[in-house]
């Protein structure tokens, strides 16, 4: 995800209206597991996971994340270019 969030086509729909959280998933928080619960084929660290506001589970996905998973992600939840 390093090199995922400061991509240029991706940071400023981030930066609009997001925040950013990085959870160690060798500590358990049962907030964190019941959302990981919810990501389809969680089978692969990093999971991405994106709630709204009071961090009711919106989309996710496991695995690699690339750029394009990334757009892909933000566009299925309908997060409009910045």
């Amino acid at each position: 995800m390093e090199g995922t969030v400061p991509h240029p086509q991706l940071a400023s729909r981030l930066q609009a209206g997001f925040v950013g959280l990085a959870a160690d998933a060798d500590r358990e928080d049962d907030r964190i597991i019941a959302l990981a619960m919810k990501v389809e084929d969680a089978m692969m660290l990093p999971f991405v996971m994106v709630t709204d506001e009071r961090g009711e589970y919106l989309g996710g996905y496991g695995g690699v994340g690339t750029p394009p998973a990334l757009k892909r992600l933000l566009d299925d939840l309908g997060v409009p270019e910045a």
